[in-house]
């Protein structure tokens, strides 16, 4: 049987302890990752979202929405490995203004497909998710309260996984104390059975 609470207990302690030593690491990639995440996010809106109802208003709200997605997430990629660490945060508020925004006309584009028998419950939780992300941005811009959420994070990560690897490793103790109770008591069964043939013969 595979262990995979070992395995993903490891990974988790491991994941905790590199939050807990370099902070700002992590912070610098979330923004990198949610940069190249709005340019992922502005091309699917354009190929797909766009594409669901033949309304004006409707494609003009997808069409900006995606257009900035695409090039806000360029400059968040992009700009901080140009310029000075003061890029970080300026990069970061953008971010946080562009996922606002964004979830404001979403839930306007949203609202648009109410009569047209299109599931809009998908999208009405796409823009929510983008709103707690940017909650969650706001909380981590400025730099020591980023690092303590941040630090947060990777002792909960640590405390998870060093408990999945000691139920790990205790589950495993019951199961051989199990086997082995069973193949004892397997043999004496058989024992008995021989005995008691013997004395019948």
């Amino acid at each position: 049987m595979k262990r995979w609470f070992l395995y993903e207990g490891i990974l988790l302690a491991v994941l905790g302890l590199l939050l807990i030593i370099f902070p700002t690491f992590w912070v610098k990639l979330v923004v990198i990752l949610l940069g190249i995440g709005s340019i992922g996010y502005g091309i699917y809106s354009l190929k797909y979202t766009k594409s669901l109802y033949k309304n004006t208003h409707y494609e003009r709200s997808i069409l900006i929405k995606s257009i900035i997605s695409i090039a806000i997430g360029f400059l968040v990629v992009v700009f901080p490995l140009f310029f000075a660490k003061a890029a970080w945060t300026v990069m970061m508020w953008i971010l946080i203004i562009y996922l606002i925004a964004t979830a404001v006309l979403g839930f306007y584009a949203a609202s648009l497909l109410k009569d047209t028998g299109i599931e809009r419950k998908r999208y009405f939780i796409e823009n929510i998710i983008l709103l707690v992300i940017a909650i969650a941005l706001i909380l981590l811009s400025p730099a020591a309260l980023g690092k303590v959420i941040i630090r947060i994070v990777g002792i909960a990560s640590m405390v998870l996984g060093l408990g999945l690897v000691i139920y790990d490793l205790v589950s495993k103790k019951d199961v051989t104390v199990v086997s082995e109770y069973v193949d004892t008591t397997d043999t004496t069964d058989t024992t008995d059975t021989t005995d008691s043939s013997d004395s019948d013969e």
